[in-house]
């Protein structure tokens, strides 16, 4: 009966997008390019965006049938997480076109609403994923963690690899592709360490496989933060759940590049004046090498399932 329901909801998710994009392009619903991205961008100005609006509730519902009949915890734990930082992700791409504008939220703003949303995640959900150990690659017994560094740990997490998403969400299909790839073999970790349900696999890649129908080269509509900010946050809510955070090094290696690019890249320039990368993050250095953004897109996937598969290792 749950396959059979959650097969109906992806088909109709599968229906929704031609007509969200048609209904986003007569309403002029589309992306704006910052105008010190690449040059090669410009056509992109106008592409539908916030796809998130339709694939995060597809997870979230997926999810509660996964909680209402598997009585599993982790899946209401992700359709809250998701909700919630998809919730800032669609306030800062309605901002961005109410003004016409690449910029929605403010930096200072978007930090304050995730930290304060991870606050909650946590207060709501501790008492499910405590006490606090965590797992550590190649090392088959887990460490204790004090609670308040674990709390710190936790905030620093959902705030850290939601931006991650969403610095990644630059290329078409390069967000959503790597995504794929790192929740498949975090929720393979989940199942082999904890008996993790097999059902996770079903209700979080099966939405995105389809958005990503819609968004490989050239992407007919885009994610938008609404979509990237929380798959930082699932990523966030499958790791802490089963505390092996550490894993995600490897199963999300690409996201956690692009962002210590940034970090490079703006730390090189205000320090010596001087860029590392002709821009950042990291997959607009290579556009700007004249890489075509499929190639990209295709290597930092196969890099990210490289270390994905490296992760595994770690467990057996």
């Amino acid at each position: 009966m749950l396959l059979l329901i959650s097969l109906i909801i992806i088909f109709i998710e599968f229906l929704l997008y031609p007509k969200y994009i048609l209904w986003a392009r007569k309403k002029q619903f589309g992306q704006y390019i910052r105008p010190e991205g690449p040059d090669l961008h410009g056509y992109k100005q106008g592409t539908p965006t916030a796809g998130g609006i339709i694939f995060i509730p597809t997870i979230a519902i997926l999810n509660i049938l996964g909680f209402v009949f598997l009585k599993d915890f982790i899946f209401l734990y992700i359709s809250v997480s998701a909700l919630l930082f998809s919730f800032i992700g669609f306030f800062d791409d309605f901002k961005s076109i109410l003004k016409k504008d690449a910029m929605g939220l403010t930096p200072k703003g978007k930090l304050i609403l995730q930290i304060s949303f991870s606050i909650i995640l946590y207060l709501l959900f501790s008492k499910f994923f405590s006490p606090f150990k965590l797992n550590i690659p190649f090392i088959k017994s887990a460490i204790d963690i004090n609670s308040i560094i674990y709390f710190i740990l936790y905030i620093f997490l959902y705030t850290g690899f939601s931006n991650a998403t969403n610095l990644t969400d630059g290329l078409d299909g390069l967000a959503g592709g790597t995504f794929v790839i790192s929740s498949i073999f975090t929720i393979l970790i989940g199942v082999i360490l904890f008996n993790a349900p097999i059902f996770l696999l079903f209700s979080i890649i099966l939405p995105i496989s389809i958005f990503l129908i819609f968004n490989v080269k050239p992407a007919k509509i885009f994610m938008g933060d609404t979509g990237s900010l929380a798959l930082g946050a699932i990523l966030s809510a499958l790791t802490t759940y089963y505390h092996i955070e550490f894993f995600l090094f490897f199963t999300g290696f690409i996201f956690i590049i692009e962002t210590l690019s940034v970090i490079i890249q703006v730390t090189s320039f205000k320090l010596r004046g001087k860029r590392v990368f002709l821009m950042s993050p990291i997959h607009h250095h290579f556009e700007l090498k004249k890489w075509p953004e499929e190639n990209i897109t295709f290597r930092f996937i196969l890099i990210n399932l490289i270390f994905s598969i490296i992760a595994l290792g770690g467990i057996l």
